[in-house]
């Protein structure tokens, strides 16, 4: 009984069909008991939740294919004048899954109908891509702190979130070789979810609108560009012929949590989320709605800790954040062939003082008005013939203001009201005062979508091929406000002494507000073809050609500068026109049973360009004109001159970009297999890998060379060209049962190899490294095991948990000065190679800096290399009303075992805290043991 009314709930209380896009479709062959092909057999499919059906007819060589379908549950049957029909039921279709589902007739004597419960195939035997799904039941029954379905990619191999800015956008995930926050790609009901200038997924939604989502880690399809990692292709849900809805609410308190590591006592912590979902029938088989609402109350506290160099700062102190979305959708049906639907979804949330914590006294406000509309349209001509169109307008605005401020401004106002909020900046080795970090970032997106795919058989084998186009405008205005009143930056942490040299600061920056508005155009056609020659044999053929217009500042000449710029020479030729990307893979099924696949490829893929990069640097110079000065005076680095003085009689310092800069690209390559060894569990084994080139890397053209510099006009010259690359190889191990006889698991294990390096000319007098030098990753971490699963026991009770064990990650180990007085802080030690803490640090050579400095050596015990291990666990009562409600209630318990799982350490060898960690992780769920009740019901 547990188990019928747990698939009730889950399938068709709320939601269960998805959007339409991302579609799925069933194929296969009708046979007689002796094999011979059966033409003319009527094949009809049905969706359990919408009552959605179609109907094919087998051709010649007794072959049916019914494309188009939403993920969803489905009953499928094949009826044929003397055979007895033949139905089955309950059989699930996945995100862009196709099913191989063979009839075998037997004739019947007389009128016979034999119904049966399907078997869902959990192996894709033809796609060579490296996928994992992430089920409706996982998102739902499984403990997720946060209520971030994104989290949930975690379960996946190859996914981490070790360098997302999780401060700044939270639920983003790094996908495979997509280590950097901007190269990967997010789809929600088929179109862009992705920020064009961050690169983060752009807008979260209610994870009780979410119907299930797919994480390709390496090879996706050529529909997918503008990623050099990977892609989450996500479906929302839409309403059902029944009438439903749920409300929730989750509390967490003081008096259920523990304490966390670095605080002294424990804060007064509340947290509130709340919200639900209703949706149903207009026209039964017709027409239907969904809502969904979620919002979220949070007293944060974050804690400095400086320990003990600076008491006077150190403390935990309080934030109250808040955040809220919702999601409302209509689907339509306009015909057997035809369909349309709208989805409108809000998202907003203000988080003051983020970034604030260890050795971080301010940090900044963060709020994120968000909104979205989608309109989707498909027809479904024929059983060969299918064109899906999706138009968007999306908003989103970053608002960055200075700590408690609660600033929001429109992107250009400069107001006094705006530049009264900025203070000036001082950074010591283990401690950060001052706030004045203010950007407003306006963004809207239209879009324009189509793709045309047509089905044809017997031509050298099955060929499904698709055509598709994609059109993105996108209007971004950008201004920023970063050190207006400056920032002095300290390689000591004792105080100021001007009769002491080594107390003065090393450093100061100072800047001009800086605002600009530049559109981007994106084109994009792609080309694919899924061809199988054989009944076991797909090959994935696709090309792809991406053009973005806009970002490369490609009217740059137009610009009137006070100077001439010698290195706008050729500029009349930038932009990026030859980014065509072909993907080839393999998929092959040796048994011919459905079964076993080995698949493979190799794809060409290209990143998007960020396009803050092009507005705030040469597009602003006669804005900004930064200031930056070595060694400065203090506290007046201007030696009583105004800046206008001060500005007008040094040389400017200038940021442009290279002529010659282009899209990152890379290379990916994969191999592996999966075999579905029963009914209900699943084995895949993966190896990738990826090299990436042309990644933006900032070089200083002006960079002295034997004390002269080439351009004495000039102080710095920093160009941003594509001169950074990237290589990772991953492994990646797999255990995969779906829900069956009560329980239900996935275990990954991921082993993986991420090194970059970056051709500068900076720092090359530091001995035996350059930046040319290959070096670890900023997210490589080696090792990852997670491992989740769902029991449900007797008496209504289900458990559920999910373990996540990682290695550490590397960190840079610097002087925390400027040794070779070049103007860049903070430099390496001579001898060490970069980020190489807790990887390959060369302690010998630590040492011998540290002794030359007067201080004391330093030993393995001095370094805490923190790995990660995290359990959380949830556990659930049902109770099934009269009416057929349902009401539950459970318990999580997050960080189970209370483990500190912290930050990097500090690298700086000046800092008294050389090695050890100040603070948390800032993306984890909870920082210490939380317990969490909540209350669920549903009708």
């Amino acid at each position: 009984m547990f188990r019928q009314t747990t698939l009730m709930f889950l399938v068709s209380s709320l939601v269960a069909a998805s959007a339409l896009a991302q579609y799925g479709q069933f194929e296969g062959t009708v046979r007689d008991s002796t094999g011979a092909v059966l033409p003319g057999a009527t094949v009809t499919i049905m969706n359990q939740q919408t009552g959605l059906s179609r109907v094919a007819v087998t051709t010649g060589d007794g072959f049916y294919r019914l494309p188009g379908l939403n993920p969803g549950v489905y009953t499928i049957s094949c009826e044929l004048s003397s055979f007895a029909t033949q139905t089955f039921t309950e059989i699930a279709l996945t995100i862009q899954q196709t099913v191989i589902h063979n009839f075998t007739m037997e004739v019947a004597q007389i009128e016979e109908t034999i119904t049966v419960t399907g078997e869902s195939p959990l192996v894709d035997t033809r796609r060579s891509d490296v996928t994992t799904s992430i089920s409706e039941v996982q998102i739902q029954d499984l403990p997720v702190g946060s209520r971030r379905w994104v989290d949930l990619a975690l379960l996946t191999p190859g996914v981490s979130q070790d360098n997302i800015r999780g401060f700044y956008y939270r639920g983003n995930a790094n996908i495979g070789a997509g280590t950097r926050e901007y190269s990967n790609a997010f789809i929600v009901d088929g179109v862009n979810n992705t920020w064009a200038e961050m690169g983060e997924a752009r807008q979260n939604f209610p994870m009780d609108a979410i119907g299930e989502f797919k994480v390709t880690t390496s090879n996706f399809k050529a529909e997918y560009g503008l990623a050099t990692g990977g892609v989450m292709t996500v479906v929302s849900k839409s309403g059902t012929n029944d009438l439903a809805g749920s409300a929730f609410l989750y509390l967490r308190d003081e008096a259920l949590n523990s304490k966390t590591y670095f605080e002294q006592e424990k804060p007064d912590y509340k947290r509130y989320q709340y919200g639900g979902a209703f949706g149903g029938p207009i026209v039964k088989d017709k027409t239907h709605f969904f809502f969904a609402y979620e919002k979220t109350d949070e007293d944060v506290f974050y804690t400095v800790n400086t320990r003990g160099v600076h008491p006077e700062f150190d403390g935990t102190f309080p934030s109250e954040q808040w955040r809220y979305m919702w999601l409302t959708k209509l689907d339509h049906r306009i015909s057997d062939k035809q369909n349309v639907w709208a989805r409108i979804a809000w998202e907003n949330e203000y988080r003051p003082n983020l970034t604030a914590g260890g050795i971080v006294a301010e940090g900044f406000d963060f709020a994120v008005p968000r909104d979205s509309e989608v309109l989707g349209h498909t027809w479904v001509a024929s059983d060969s013939v299918m064109n899906e169109f999706r138009f968007q307008r999306a908003f989103s605005k970053y608002e960055v203001s200075p700590a408690f401020s609660h600033g929001s401004f429109d992107a250009g106002d400069f107001s006094d009201a705006r530049l009264a909020l900025c203070e000036t900046e001082i950074f010591r080795p283990t401690l950060r005062t001052g706030s004045c970090n203010d950007q407003m970032g306006p963004e809207t997106r239209w879009q324009f979508k189509d793709d045309f795919t047509y089905f044809r058989p017997n031509w050298g084998g099955d060929h499904q091929f698709k055509l598709g186009v994609d059109y993105n405008y996108v209007q971004f205005k950008a201004d920023i406000l970063n050190q207006y009143n400056g920032r002095f930056t300290f390689a000591t942490d004792a105080p100021f002494n001007e009769n002491d040299p080594e107390t003065y600061p090393v450093n100061y920056l100072q800047s001009q507000p800086r605002f600009a508005d530049r559109p981007v155009h994106h084109f994009s056609v792609y080309f694919q073809d899924d061809w199988s020659p054989t009944s076991s044999l797909t090959l994935n053929l696709g090309l792809r050609y991406d053009l973005q217009v806009g970002p490369f500042n490609e009217d740059i000449l137009e610009i009137d500068f006070p100077l001439e710029i010698p290195f706008h020479q050729g500029a009349d030729q930038r932009g990026d026109f030859n980014n065509i990307g072909p993907r080839i893979g393999f998929a092959w099924d040796p048994t011919e049973s459905g079964r076993t696949v080995i698949k493979g490829g190799y794809g060409l893929f290209y990143d998007n360009i960020r396009t803050l990069l092009s507005m705030l640097g040469e597009r602003t110079w006669h804005q900004a004109q930064t200031i930056i000065i070595a060694n400065p005076g203090y506290p007046d680095p201007l030696g009583g001159r105004s800046r206008e003085e001060f500005v007008s009689t040094a040389p400017p310092n200038i940021e442009v970009m290279a002529n010659n800069f282009e899209n990152p690209y890379a290379h990916h390559v994969n191999l592996g297999a999966s075999r579905q060894i029963s009914s209900d569990f699943a084995l895949s084994v993966d190896f990738t890998y990826v090299r990436r080139y042309a990644d933006i890397n900032t070089v200083n053209l002006n960079y002295p060379v034997n004390g002269v510099r080439p351009y004495p006009q000039f102080n710095r010259a920093d160009e941003e060209r594509s001169s950074q690359e990237n290589r990772y190889k991953g492994f990646y191990v797999k255990l995969d049962r779906r829900l069956a006889d009560r329980y239900q698991f996935l275990v990954s294990y991921t082993w993986s190899d991420s090194e970059d390096r970056q051709f500068r000319n900076d720092d090359v007098t530091i001995p035996g490294f350059t930046m040319s030098d290959w070096y670890a990753a900023q997210a490589d971490r080696r090792h990852r095991l997670v491992a989740s699963g769902i029991v449900q026991l007797p008496y209504d009770i289900q458990l559920s948990g999910i373990i996540d064990l990682r290695s550490s990650l590397p960190f840079e180990v610097n002087t925390g000065t400027d040794d070779n007085r070049d103007s860049y802080t903070p430099d390496l030690a001579p001898g060490t190679t970069f980020r190489s803490g807790c990887r390959d640090l060369n302690l010998g050579a630590v040492n011998g800096y540290l002794s030359s400095t007067g201080r004391p050596n330093i030993s393995d015990s001095n370094i805490e290399c923190p790995g990660f291990a995290n359990v959380d666990l949830r556990g659930s009562k049902f109770f099934v009303l009269p009416g057929g409600q349902r009401f539950e209630l459970m318990v999580q318990a997050l960080n189970l075992f209370d483990r500190a799982n912290f930050n990097v350490p500090v690298g700086n060898l000046r800092s008294s805290s050389f090695g050890q960690p100040t603070d948390l992780l800032p993306n984890i769920n909870a920082p210490s043991r939380q317990i969490e009740i909540a209350v669920r019901f549903a009708f």
